[in-house]
């Protein structure tokens, strides 16, 4: 007659515990005959709290440390995480918990973008606008006169010379200043022989007011001046003086209705200009 364990019922042939099961160490007289045929697996124990398969009654749980474990009869099911070894625990680790925290900012974010709700920074790829170069000279001031305050003047002065030939006013706009800044300052650099030429089709990348912004680019030496950028009275009439030697060159002017400008100094007293009509 077969023996089984007291504990978890494993039929042994002889009445040798402990049991090699459960490790229970009292044996009694087997009362039914156990079909190993319906049966093939024999009994396991399955921790309750993360699923893994033990031949013994022995807690803790090898995976998790759970100390309830139930006996069930058959073969064992198959767990995925056997394989890796990885507890179903496991992402509650702070490690995990953390990655989690991560990846939601970074789509809660993505989502905010998308939504206009935020705007995130761009990088100057391919797809963002170009850096404006240094150049040499100056873009500041020169001799006493603001740069800045020549450009206000010059916009003006422009206007005035388009009203007077019917066209319309230009409003000044600070992201067609940042397109001609590209523009002028890499012209200064390229043609003192420290950088590139600027692409014109770049400033297209700069989120201009229109698709098909209209670019104006020229330089007037001194000669044509007749007299140092340091020598003018003030920068009412130096910006006059630019925009009448573009004039003078029989240049039209273009339709719009925004402008950005920006004037730089070259060592040489050389004045470059550019600007951009939407």
């Amino acid at each position: 007659m077969e023996w089984r364990c007291e504990w978890c019922e494993k039929p042994h042939e002889e009445n040798d515990p402990p049991c090699d099961n459960c490790g229970h160490g009292s044996f009694e007289k087997a009362v039914r005959q156990v079909n190993h045929e319906v049966v093939p697996g024999g009994t396991v124990w399955i921790c309750q709290d993360c699923g893994r398969s033990h031949q013994r009654n022995s807690p803790p749980c090898k995976r998790c440390g759970g100390a309830d474990l139930e006996l069930r009869e058959g073969p064992p099911e198959t767990d995925p995480l056997d394989e890796i070894g990885t507890r179903w625990l496991d992402v509650l680790e702070p490690k995990y918990v953390a990655g989690y925290a991560v990846v939601a900012l970074l789509l809660g974010v993505l989502l905010l973008s998308v939504a206009g709700l935020i705007s995130l920074p761009t990088l100057g790829g391919p797809d963002g606008p170009p850096q404006v170069p240094e150049a040499p000279g100056s873009g500041d001031s020169v001799g006493g006169l603001s740069l800045a305050e020549v450009e206000d003047a010059y916009v003006a002065e422009l206007n005035e010379r388009r009203q007077a030939e019917g066209a319309g006013v230009l409003d000044r706009n600070a992201t067609s200043d940042e397109a001609a800044a590209y523009y002028n300052k890499a012209t200064v650099a390229a043609v003192a022989g420290e950088g590139e030429r600027p692409d014109r089709e770049a400033i297209t990348r700069f989120a201009l007011p229109c698709d098909r912004p209209t670019l104006v680019s020229y330089r007037v030496a001194p000669e044509r001046t007749g007299q140092p950028v340091s020598e003018f009275q003030n920068e009412t009439a130096l910006a006059t003086t630019l925009v009448d030697s573009y004039v003078e060159r029989g240049n039209a002017f273009s339709d719009g209705d925004t402008v950005g400008v920006d004037v730089h100094v070259a060592p040489d007293d050389t004045i470059f200009v550019t600007y951009v009509v939407c």
